[in-house]
């Protein structure tokens, strides 16, 4: 028997339902989960220095072949749905006190799935949004706590008429509060990030909470390791963006996700890592996990 897509009520392969409908339906699970974030080491307490500067370029691929679904409930996905993205982040200290980021992802994706006696493929690529912040950091060390504004800029891309949309198309902010320290576990330097994110867009997305908690121990002088949670909850204010009678982009989801990562640290700051996420719970969104790697530049 068919699975049917949620909050459309039409069966994947009903040859009377047109091909982007049955995606947009699927779209509903997409629900953006690999909306930009900072990498985990990009930090959110902590302050960058004056005159110091951090480059990240992280590749990532992710295909989901399972979903939550409104209760929270494992199921299978409805069409193979697959996400390469690559995301750039650089951040500079202004001050000892002030530093400016930047991040935003390019990125492909490919969904393919049945309908009647046909394998329809859709496409898509581009710019995600541009996250523009500044952030202000309270402290001598251990702990440090920080402020952050950040803006949300989108492209330019169209969202109601794509199969595949590659963001809301609004423009929006981030406000975001941090807590970090350097500490020790066991005889291993160690240190801890934290972040708590009320993320407000200028448009039709409900407005979220976002938290993300991050251990990281060096295990040698050459190799780090790093643990990352990472929550994504909607506040509940939201509505889908229709076109027609059917919805593009739903905001209604929460998710959960662990992630965590190797380092090797070679001369003249460059970092190199692998890592992997696995989404540990949700609702209305994808499920299961990916691959990342990691090149970082300090100096």
């Amino acid at each position: 028997m068919a699975d049917t897509i949620p909050l459309g009520g039409a069966v994947v392969g009903d040859p009377q339902m047109k091909p982007f409908a049955i995606a947009r339906s699927w779209l509903l699970g997409l629900s953006l989960v690999l909306g930009l974030e900072l990498p985990a080491w990009a930090g959110c307490g902590f302050p960058r220095g004056e005159g110091k500067t951090f480059f990240s370029l992280q590749p990532e691929v992710y295909q989901p072949r399972t979903r939550f679904d409104q209760k929270g409930r494992l199921q299978p996905a409805l069409s193979e749905y697959g996400e390469t993205r690559l995301n750039l982040f650089t951040e500079t200290g202004l001050s000892d006190q002030l530093t400016l980021n930047l991040n935003t992802s390019y990125v492909f994706l490919e969904n393919r799935f049945a309908s009647g006696d046909q394998l329809v493929t859709q496409r898509n690529q581009g710019l995600r949004d541009l996250e523009l912040g500044l952030r202000h950091t309270w402290g001598e060390g251990d702990p440090f706590f920080s402020a952050q504004l950040t803006a949300l800029i989108p492209p330019g891309y169209a969202t109601e008429n794509t199969p595949l949309p590659l963001g809301y198309g609004v423009f929006g902010y981030d406000f975001s509060l941090g807590a970090a320290a350097n500490v020790e576990l066991g005889s291993l330097p160690a240190f801890f990030d934290s972040c708590l994110t009320l993320r407000d867009y200028l448009g039709y997305p409900g407005d979220r909470l976002k938290a993300n908690l991050t251990f990281g121990a060096d295990l040698s002088p050459e190799v780090q390791a790093i643990v990352a949670l990472d929550g994504d909850f909607t506040l509940g204010n939201g509505a889908p963006l229709l076109f027609g009678d059917v919805a593009v982009q739903d905001p209604d989801y929460d998710s959960l996700k662990l992630s965590g990562q190797l380092n090797w640290r070679l001369e003249g700051g460059l970092t190199l890592g692998l890592g992997g996420f696995q989404f540990l719970t949700g609702r209305n969104t994808n499920a299961g996990g990916g691959f990342t790697g990691y090149v970082w530049l300090s100096y």
